[in-house]
């Protein structure tokens, strides 16, 4: 399944679609993941992407969201505050990295591995194991790649996946050297757009609660008692209040589920402040 026919109504393909860094990403994965044939224009940073939403220069962002090792990609989530924009899809796709080096290389004489910083993160065992490699945070995993082809420096190396191996001309040195074999990154399909449709299985919200005791609880009790299922609670600082946060919360259903609209109806009584991000279909890695 893709989102073209979901969000757009036909898979005629060619759709611009936004994500960040350069070919073979894993974010250009995740494009080709959510769409038939996606006209993909990549952009240096993640800001990048939610402003050629929010200009119409691109129907449609994707952008990573949460890893199963490294964790939240918490850029987007005060991104996703910031800008004005919905949440219309997600998917889940498998992240396998690889070290890849020049094909003249030789393995003693690397010293420095470039990456994403939550591609060096989910590989920190790696670095343990070799402690004579330093990593060096880079834009993007294929950004890195690339960018060791150009220079052709012998002693660096990138971590990234097996097709920029192909894309860059480099050698796999080594597979499949994140901390854990099942390595998941979840990315989201932004759009200027709220679309629903009766496929849409999860929902998005943030909001903010009264600074009291109990405040949290209290509003989450309202998806327990209509048995609605808690995906995800991501708490983010808010800078004009310390140790103050606001919460993104993500659950199971449809908007026109009875139980949904139950607790949406009685969470405002509880909230300072709340904004929806979106309903909308759930691909999973295994689709």
């Amino acid at each position: 399944m893709t989102f073209d026919k979901i969000l757009v109504g036909h898979e005629d393909g060619n759709l611009p679609v936004a994500c960040q860094g350069v070919d073979c990403s894993y974010s250009s994965m995740a494009c080709n993941r959510s769409f038939l044939h996606p006209d993909i224009h990549f952009y240096p940073n993640f800001e990048d992407v939610f402003i050629a939403v929010s200009e119409g220069n691109c129907a449609f962002g994707v952008i990573p969201i949460e890893n199963t090792l490294a964790g939240s990609v918490t850029e987007n989530y005060d991104l996703m505050l910031e800008y004005n924009l919905f949440i219309v899809g997600s998917v889940t796709i498998p992240v396998d990295h690889c070290l890849l080096t020049l094909p003249e290389a030789v393995e003693e004489e690397l010293s420095t591995v470039l990456s994403h910083p939550q591609a060096l993160h989910q590989c920190s065992d790696f670095f343990k194991a070799n402690p004579r490699l330093s990593p060096r945070e880079f834009s993007n995993t294929a950004a890195a790649a690339r960018y060791v082809a150009q220079q052709q420096d012998k002693t660096i190396a990138a971590i990234g996946s097996s097709a920029c191996a192909d894309q860059y001309g480099l050698q796999i040195r080594a597979k499949g050297i994140q901390n854990r074999k099942k390595n998941y990154t979840r990315f989201l399909v932004i759009s200027k757009e709220n679309i629903c449709t009766p496929e849409c299985n999860r929902m998005s919200m943030v909001f903010r609660l009264a600074h009291r005791p109990g405040s949290l609880i209290h509003a989450l009790s309202h998806f327990a008692d209509c048995n609605i299922n808690l995906l995800k609670l991501e708490s983010r600082p808010i800078p004009e209040s310390p140790f103050e946060f606001v919460f993104y919360c993500d659950f199971s259903g449809n908007y026109e589920d009875a139980g949904i609209q139950s607790a949406m109806g009685r969470l405002p009584m509880d909230l300072v402040y709340m904004k929806f991000l979106g309903n909308y279909p759930d691909i999973s890695a295994d689709e």
